[in-house]
């Protein structure tokens, strides 16, 4: 935070709050292409795992439609019907699923998931075009989109030239040769011009979500004064200052959990107040281990019960530990009585073979 910035200056990083709301809104870092090249890829990819088999039965349904023209003629359209399904299915429902998938990964990758129905709602203001054209022919954004398409064209262009001038010889000896070689060369030929165009794309893409996702950190960027107003906001906001103690709840079972494991004894009130205490001769006198309240007590009983260490109920003693002994000191001299007469038991429980840990 830099000396003498004014607080309405957006100088500060945004806020978990802050992404969040700029998420609900539909902001966040995307490039133009992502959903088309992956669609892409996957189509590329899916072609050429199946491309053997498509292409027999590609030919198998020419063989079919001219060994017997006169099915057309005659009417009898059910062996071509079967065809042509046939082609249809194994063609296009493979590559249209794969693109449809990748698109989508390709889109939550982006966004996340963030389902909002919000909005799927109408809203007339987004039927009026004056906003687009404003956004197209203004000098900056506009000029900015003319600028990237007429460069992904000109990429494109200059990619499928350079592979055409390269693969021309290969077209030039596939004319020369028979039906199947040649159908073969355009295939391969065709289906590398499309790949290397995919990765020029791809790079573009790259390039364009790195530059959005620039000017979206920096769009969501945060004022001083607004910083302010949200911590205000977040310290009166019951469901934040909830969730907080939850946390804080959570944190503090966790590091009871480790340490009841050493605990010697529990003593209960019994249901409000627990306090664990751990003995250990070369420490001198019990040390207070974990100690708590209500639904703390009850957590620190359930583990107790777990765990094998003894519950010992006395109400006087396990209010006056919780009340004057911090956790991690030992135990004053006013205790030593009682708490000694609580240890005796727990060792007399120990020597009769209970089970009790002590």
């Amino acid at each position: 935070m830099s000396e003498g910035a004014d607080d309405s200056e957006k100088t500060e990083e945004p806020t978990p709050e802050r992404r969040k709301k700029a998420r609900d809104d539909g902001q966040f870092a995307r490039a133009r292409d992502t959903g088309a090249v992956a669609a892409t890829v996957a189509v590329l990819l899916v072609l050429n795992g199946i491309w053997g088999d498509l292409a027999g039965t590609l030919r198998d349904f020419c063989l079919q439609c001219f060994h017997e023209p006169l099915l057309l003629v005659r009417g009898d359209m059910t062996t071509v019907l079967e065809q042509t399904i046939k082609v249809l299915i194994m063609a296009c429902m493979p590559v249209a699923l794969f693109a449809c998938l990748a698109g989508t990964a390709a889109g939550f990758a982006e966004a996340g998931f963030h389902p909002n129905l919000e909005s799927l709602q109408p809203k007339l203001e987004r039927l009026n075009p004056i906003g687009k054209l404003q956004k197209l022919f203004s000098p900056k954004e506009g000029l900015v989109n003319i600028a990237l398409s007429l460069l992904r064209v000109g990429v494109v262009a200059a990619v499928a030239y350079s592979v055409l001038e390269k693969e021309f010889p290969r077209l030039a000896v596939a004319s020369r040769g028979t039906l199947t070689l040649a159908a073969v060369q355009i295939g391969a030929v065709t289906f590398k011009v499309a790949a290397w165009c995919t990765v020029a794309l791809g790079i573009l893409a790259v390039v364009d979500y790195a530059q959005s996702w620039w000017k979206h950190e920096q769009s969501i960027k945060m004022s001083r004064q607004e910083l302010k107003e949200e911590m205000k906001g977040q310290d009166g906001n019951p469901q934040v200052k909830a969730r907080q103690r939850q946390r804080g709840r959570e944190m503090l079972k966790r590091g009871i959990k480790k340490a009841i494991k050493e605990a010697t004894v529990i003593v209960t009130n019994p249901t409000h107040v627990a306090v664990a205490l751990r003995y250990h001769p070369a420490e001198g006198a019990p040390v207070v281990v974990a100690k708590g309240y209500d639904e703390v007590a009850q957590h620190i009983k359930k583990l107790a019960k777990e765990l094998g260490i003894p519950t010992v109920e006395n109400v006087p003693l396990a209010r006056g530990l919780a009340e004057k002994v911090r956790v991690g000191r030992t135990i004053p001299a006013d205790f030593y009585a009682a708490v000694a007469e609580v240890l005796a038991f727990v060792f007399r429980l120990r020597g009769r073979g209970r089970g009790v840990r002590a």
